[in-house]
Order: structure tokens, then sequence, then C-alpha cells
């Protein structure tokens, strides 16, 4: 699957939803305009009235539905009656989907999204929503939990997170605000038909004329309804139908383990209720989930969704199309279902802090297999390899995490899915290893900010952070976003406001701890912060030089100290850029990280095509040897997903070598 080209349809399939919708609504003003001409007679005046009247609420309802979901994937689920999940829940049924998620997070380097369950519903089903990955959730129903195995769920949300990947929650949100327009119609027309014909009945005979052709006309504004819920229903079946395909097909690319996604289908098959949900909104977000969440219509060219048995056929081409002999549990889906209480982050006096000592409680795992050892490097045989990576999710990576979730000391897992635990851990990779005097400055700052509690966890940590591999920390960095989102917004800025301290505590900010911060605030500032909507796109790199060779000069400075060295890898990272701009042929000089990370912020709204160049030229410029040490590596993942791109391990991606 190729990251940047999906986006780029992505963006190519939102403008054939605008023509559709445009379309749409010229076709329902159409009709509206021969039925009230037909009756009232033809003017102009009466033709621009009603052209207007009808864009104007299209446009406006529209408009309404869209700044309802701007807020992002949260606002979907709870309409669809979700609830949070805690990250710390102990339930066995949301132990394990969090496991599954947690693991395809690391995964696929997308921070870990917030988790909905919908407890009343049995069907077997699922969504992923939001505009970005830093507002994306995931939706599980009861059913999906209960009935599903370990293998079956993990294919299902490896379903989920190829949507994720592939930008079809941006399309989704879009679809549901043009949908709406469409269809708001049918409702305002019935409402114009029950007060007219109620006047009508109650009113003079004059009166009840008025009254009876206000009835007329919400027949007519309704019958335009119906028209656009179907011409909607269209829109949304063109564009959902081929997604599920490339989502099914993903899934077993990322997991590559077919019998899981088919198992999950089959199982849906064989549940009287199936896929069926009962939400009262089920119909808005139909496009949304995993599974046919509707009663098949009379036309199913208006589905949202492949037929249930095409689907397993291509994953199971044996499947008979018997549900009969699949095997499910027994009836009381959720009777012990419930979603666990989230502690409070706020009262840290309530969390237990274990003493220092518990730290070596219990032995360090090995190193996990398949990350460069000491001395090992990455080899780039092409920067275009690099490039290639993002958001390209395999088996290797699945393995990966689910290597690295169980490698590590239960004492880091936990603290990932607990707020207060995770700011000490985050605080913890930030101390200073080297200086014991700067590690007593650093403590004394986490004191002033968050209290002894906060040093207290942080110090217990540490002793974990100094003797885990130093490649999984990054890793880790995508789990604690889910949590520290639910810090109070006062609780958030003194903790970027401490993260900023800690980092200049030795007045100097290393590669990693420039990573880290720019991972974590990145992904944590637009739920605290939101974003303006950036309106236009950067299609040419010539409007940012000085910005790309801000970045290249970075990341030349970041490959050795020696000058020779520093020219070489400048020039590498400026010839993969010499198709695109022409940039000064010697790095600049004076430089530091915080200019990279303000060119990184104007980068990041270039077109695809241009963040794969980009994105090229940045391991051009750290590769200029061929090969990536850890740190490298580290910073070009940062530095991709500064530019929304997440970027899997480069060491499952890429050779690694001695």
């Amino acid at each position: 699957m190729d990251f940047f080209e999906s986006q780029r349809k992505a963006k190519k399939k939102t403008g054939l939803l605008v023509f559709f919708f445009l379309l749409g609504l010229l076709f329902i003003t159409a009709i509206i305009e021969l039925i009230i001409g037909a009756i009232f007679g033809f003017s102009i005046g009466l033709v621009l009235l009603v052209f207007a009247g009808t864009v104007s609420v299209v446009g406006l309802a529209s408009l309404y539905k869209s700044n309802e979901l701007k807020t992002g994937g949260a606002v979907i689920a709870q309409m669809m009656g979700g609830q949070l999940v805690s990250p710390s829940t102990t339930h066995p049924e949301e132990r394990k989907l969090m496991n599954v998620i947690e693991e395809m997070s690391i995964a696929s380097s997308v921070p870990m999204p917030e988790v909905y369950i919908m407890p009343n519903e049995e069907g077997i089903n699922a969504f992923a929503a939001g505009f970005t990955v830093d507002d994306a959730v995931i939706g599980v129903t009861a059913g999906c939990v209960y009935h599903l195995s370990r293998d079956e769920l993990q294919g299902v949300m490896a379903h989920e997170f190829s949507h994720i990947l592939n930008q079809d929650m941006r399309l989704n949100i879009k679809l549901m605000a043009i949908v709406f327009g469409l269809i708001v119609l049918a409702v305002i027309g019935r409402i114009v038909v029950d007060i007219g014909f109620s006047a009508g009945r109650s009113g003079s005979r004059e009166g009840g004329g008025a009254a009876l052709g206000l009835g007329v006309i919400g027949l007519v504004i309704m019958l335009a309804g119906f028209l656009g819920e179907f011409m909607g229903n269209m829109i949304k079946s063109a564009v959902s139908r081929q997604r599920e395909y490339l989502a099914d097909s993903s899934a077993v690319q990322f997991t590559r383990n077919p019998e899981g996604l088919s198992g999950a289908l089959k199982k849906i098959g064989a549940l009287s209720g199936g896929s069926l949900l009962k939400s009262p909104r089920t119909a808005e977000a139909s496009h949304m989930f995993f599974g046919n969440g509707l009663k098949q219509s009379w036309f199913s060219f208006t589905s949202t969704h492949p037929p249930l048995i095409k689907r397993i056929e291509l994953l199971d081409p044996q499947f008979n199309g018997d549900f009969s002999d699949i095997k499910l549990r027994e009836s009381g889906y959720g009777k012990n279902l419930k979603i666990d209480d989230e502690k409070d982050a706020s009262d840290p006096a309530a969390i237990k802090i274990p003493g220092i000592g518990d730290a070596f409680g219990q032995a360090m795992p090995p190193i996990i297999s398949g990350l460069a050892s000491a001395g090992q490097s990455i080899r780039i045989d092409s920067p275009s390899d690099v490039a290639n990576s993002v958001g390209s999710l395999t088996r290797e990576h699945v393995d990966f995490a689910s290597a690295l979730m169980n490698s590590l000391p239960s004492a880091i897992t936990d603290a990932t899915r607990d707020t207060f635990d995770s700011c000490a851990l985050i605080f913890s990779m930030l101390l200073d290893q080297e200086s014991e005097e700067i590690r007593d400055v650093q403590k004394q700052k986490i004191e002033e900010a968050f209290g002894e509690q906060m040093v207290l966890s942080t110090e217990r940590l540490y002793y974990y952070i100094i003797e885990i591999d130093p490649r999984v920390k990054l890793p880790l960095a995508d789990l604690l976003v889910n949590s520290l989102r639910r810090l109070a917004k006062d609780q958030y800025n003194d903790f970027i406001d401490l993260l900023e301290s800690l980092v200049a505590a030795d007045d100097q900010m290393d590669l990693f701890e420039f990573s880290l911060s720019k991972l974590v605030v990145r992904h944590l500032e637009p739920h605290f912060v939101p974003r303006k909507k950036t309106l236009t796109q950067l299609y040419s790199l010539k409007k940012v030089v000085l910005e790309c060779e801000t970045l290249l000069s970075g990341l030349a400075h970041a490959a050795g100290d020696d000058e020779n060295l520093v020219q070489e890898a400048y020039i590498s990272g400026r010839a993969a850029l010499k198709d695109e701009v022409e940039i000064g042929d010697k790095p600049i000089d004076s430089f530091d990280l915080e200019q990279l990370d303000q060119s990184l912020t104007t980068l990041a709204t270039c077109a695809p095509p241009q963040k794969r160049k980009l994105i090229e030229a940045a391991a051009a410029t750290v590769g200029a040897d061929g090969f990536l040490q850890l740190n490298e590596a580290e910073l070009l993942r940062a530095i991709a997903d500064s530019l929304g791109c997440p970027m899997p391990s480069l060491e499952v991606s890429l050779e690694v070598v001695s």
C-alpha cells in the first residue's frame, strides 16, 4: 500500500464527492422547481426563490453537520452510544481489545486512539472515525468484543487501522455532512406538511385553502428530501464499497492471517443479528462500519458494503456459504461487560506510588529480537525505500509490536495506561543519565510543577528506563498519548512547560529529546489546542526554499560534527530535491533544532507528493553513507511524523547489518 498515493486518491475522491453533492443539489432543485411551477405557475421570481431557498437550506444543513463533527471521532462514537474505555481497564474482554489495539498502534506508529465500546449493541461491528490520527477513535460493539477470538479481533482492528492510514476517516466525515444536507429537506417537508394540514383542518375556508397550499408545498419538499436521501445513499455506496474491499485486503497484508478476518465475517453471518445496530443514528454513520449496520434495503445497489459472502470468498475461496458450523458463544453477550471507571489523574494522592525499591522486583527482559543491537546499523539502499515504509504495515511490524509489549516490565506497561504515571514515564526518559547534578535540577523542576509524588514515580520508572533497550522508547510514546489526553487543560499546560524545561536543563537538545518531545507535543496539542484548518496545500517546494534548506541543514549537522561530513550529507539531500527545487549548495552554519521545528510546521502543509520528496531527501541526508544509526532512524521517524506521515520502525522495514 502506497501511503502517499492513498492520500492523493482520498483527495481526489473528496473532489468527486463535492461534484456528486452539487449534482444532487441541482437535481433536487430542478424537481422542486418543476412541481411547484406546475402547481402555482412559472415565473422568474419563483424560480429564483425556490433555487435560493433550496441551496441555502441544504448548504446550511451540511455546514451545521460539519461543524457538529469538527471535534473529531469522539463525537461520532458518543453519537452511536459508545462509552470510553479506560486504558487501565482490567476487564478481561476489554483488556483483550485494548491489547490488540495497542499492538496495532505500535506496529503502525499511529498514536494510540481512544477506544469506545457500544454496550447495548449485540451485533458484531466496529468503526474508525476522525479527521487525522490525532483525533481518531476506534469504536466496537459489545457483541464484537464478546464473540470474536483474539485473532479475529486483530483482523477487524487491522481493517480499521487501514481506514486510518488510508485517510478514509476524513472522507467519511465529509460524506456524513454532505448526505445530511441532502436528506434534511425530508425532515423540513414533514414539518411543513404537519403544520399545513393541521391548520387546514382547524381553520376557516379561506385560511384552510392557504394551509392546504402550504401542505402541498411541504409534500413537494418532503418528496425532494426522499430523493435526496436516495441520492445520498447512492453516493455513500459509490464511495464506500471499494474501500471495504481495500481495507480487507490491507488487513490480511498487516496480519498475514486471512483466517482471522474471514472468521470474524463468518461469525457475522452465523449470528442472528449479524452486524446490525440498534442505534437510531446508524443510518448517518452506516458507511463507517466494518459490517453493514442496516437491514438490507430493496435497492441493494445503495448498500454501503459488499455482500458478506463475497467478502468471505475473497479471503477463503473454499467457503461454501454455510454458516451452520460456525461456533458462537452462548447468549448473554454483555451481561458481564462493563466500562471500567478511569482513575482521576488530577488527584495523584489517590494513586498508589510504589517505593523505589520496587523497581528491582522483576528481572529485566532481553533485547527484543529483530532490533539492531549496539554497533549495528540499518542499511539504506535507496532513500525511496524509507519513503515507501511510511504507512506500510506488515506482519513483521505486528510481531515486533507484540514482542515489544511482552518484553516490557509490567511497571512500564502499567505506566502507559495511567495518566499520572504516563507523565512520570515521559519525565523519566528525559532525565539526564550522565550527570547526577543535572538530574537533581530536573527533579526539582518536576517537584515544583507536579509535587513530590510525581518525583517519586519518575525516580521509580527511571530505574527501568535505564535498563530497557533504548529502541523501544519512541514506540512507548505512541501508547502514552492516549493516557495523556486525560490531563486537564491546566495540567496539560504545566506538562508542556515542564517538558521544555527538562529538555533545556543541560542547555542543549539532543536528537532523542527532540524526537520524543516533538512526537508527544504534536499528538497532544490538537486535543487541547484545536488547530486552525489549513485551507491550502503547497503543491510546489519552490515556495518553501528556506524551510527546505533548514530541514536538510539540521539533518546534515545531526549526521556528524565533521565539516566535510556535514557538507557531504547536505549535498546528498540537496540532490534528492533537485527535480523539485533548487536550494543553496552549502548548509546553514548557525543552526538549532528549534529552527528545524518551525520549518517542519510549514512543510507539514505540503501536498502528499511533496511530502514524499521531503522524506526521501531527509533519508538521503542522514543516510548519506548508506546506513542509519539508531538516533538517526528516530529522527527520521520524528520528521515523518511531523509531516503527518506515520513511519513504522525502520529496523523492521529495512535490513539491519553489523
